[in-house]
């Protein structure tokens, strides 16, 4: 076991609960005692991985976290079989598991620390529907034989998406692990934060029928929507579809307000280049950013 010191500042309200260099990554794990909040964080301070309300565990915190369940607004049935790639603090399988408790939930998560922290320090726990699978997510879903309704992606190691999640390789994967009418719902930087934003656009849009675009309005989170129906939805009809499963579920997000960030990809413009396992120069440019520093 090998244990780091954290090099970033904290905010005076803040103490660090746990810290650890594991086999992918640093976690920490910081609590804010004013805000009554606690997140996952690795060595840049304003990245977390999840967190939670300290007062109210069962609430989602993060924007990005409350604008993936509008996934169920594109679907036209209850989700019955559900795959999460990326666990961080386990918020999100944790509130889809209490609002959808006859579902079956697959977790996918490479960290096996990653997992005992959520446990220890954000009231994570799985039961006969909700398991955490301790695998890469490319190969969980290579290797599994069975079909979702919705797959979320939100796997990140620091403040990147891992190359090998993002290439036109990977998700026509991810879609033939898709049941008929499925969704996929996947966590993306702003291109203020993600060189290759565009390019990840491109390829959602290369291997979906269609892809809609979730922007945050307080953060720097865009979720993409990807799914294999030709129909496309329009702003109406996909906030008026969420607000009734919001009423009929008593979800204490507003659905229906966020069906209207939607932005539909052929609204986005851009010449980039889709992403391949031969390009994917995500990592490349990590380093090349750290060496520049």
């Amino acid at each position: 076991m090998v244990w780091a010191a954290h090099s970033f500042a904290l905010e005076p309200s803040e103490k660090v609960l746990f810290e650890k260099n594991s086999l992918y990554q640093y976690i920490s794990v910081i609590e804010d005692t004013v805000k009554n909040e606690r997140y996952i964080r690795n060595n840049k301070r304003e990245i977390s991985q999840g967190g939670i309300y300290l007062n109210a565990p069962d609430r989602l915190l993060f924007e990005y976290s409350q604008i993936s369940f509008i996934s169920l607004a594109f679907l036209d049935r209850e989700p019955r079989d559900v795959l999460f790639v990326g666990l961080g603090a386990g918020a999100m399988p944790r509130y889809f598991n209490k609002y959808y408790p006859e579902a079956n939930i697959d977790i996918a998560e490479i960290d096996p620390d990653i997992e005992k922290v959520a446990r220890k320090y954000f009231y994570f726990k799985g039961n006969e529907r909700m398991k955490v699978h301790i695998n890469d997510g490319r190969l969980f879903i290579k290797r599994t034989q069975k079909k979702y309704d919705i797959i979320f992606l939100d796997a990140y190691q620091n403040d990147y998406i891992p190359f090998h999640l993002t290439t036109a390789e990977f998700l026509k994967e991810v879609k033939s692990r898709l049941k008929e009418g499925g969704v996929v719902a996947s966590n993306v930087l702003s291109p203020f934060r993600n060189k290759f934003f565009d390019s990840m656009v491109v390829t959602y849009d290369k291997v979906f029928s269609q892809l809609y675009i979730f922007k945050g309005r307080k953060s720097n989170n865009f979720v993409f929507i990807a799914t294999l129906k030709n129909r496309i939805r329009d702003k109406e009809e996909i906030s008026s579809i969420a607000q009734k499963i919001q009423a009929s579920k008593k979800m204490d997000i507003d659905l229906g307000k966020i069906g209207w960030t939607c932005e539909h990809c052929d609204d986005y413009k851009t010449n980039a280049k889709v992403l391949t396992d031969d390009f994917a120069p995500v990592n490349i440019y990590k380093y090349q950013k750290s060496e520049a520093q």
